[in-house]
């Protein structure tokens, strides 16, 4: 509104500047974000990667979370998560237990050879010891 004269004017329109140099759009940087890191940069699918978490409104120090995922391991942590995802009970919508049925046992038993088998493949000082047969000693 402007007053020229005693007379009160009321503008019709809203007034926008289109001439000159743009006002400047401040840029906020996020305040959460994931940065990955390769072992092997230009063949990421040979070496580990670590994945670092940060959120600068928890703390401005550095990562609140570091995960490192090495290849050697991925096998033996999928079989680990599945053999978790069978092992956990089912329920129905009305909140009743469901049965466990003899084809999830035999999934999980299988699940569970094959998880302990590439487990003491990485760590073969873990297997345990074979018991043998005492043999008998003659009185010759």
């Amino acid at each position: 509104m402007g007053r020229q004269n005693n007379i009160i004017t009321v503008m019709r329109h809203e007034k926008k500047e289109n001439r000159g140099r743009p006002s400047e759009k401040i840029a906020e940087a996020p305040r959460q974000f994931t940065r990955v890191y390769y072992d092997c940069p230009s063949k990421p699918e040979l070496g580990g990667k670590s994945s670092w978490y940060y959120d600068l409104d928890k703390t401005d120090k550095g990562p609140y979370l570091v995960e490192f995922y090495d290849p050697k391991f991925d096998k033996i942590d999928k079989l680990y998560n599945k053999l978790e995802r069978l092992q956990t009970p089912k329920y129905q919508e009305n909140g009743r237990k469901k049965r466990t049925t003899k084809v999830d046992k035999i999934k999980m038993e299988t699940t569970e050879r094959a998880y302990w088998k590439e487990h003491y493949k990485l760590f073969p000082e873990d297997k345990p010891k074979k018991r043998k047969r005492r043999t008998k000693k003659s009185n010759v």
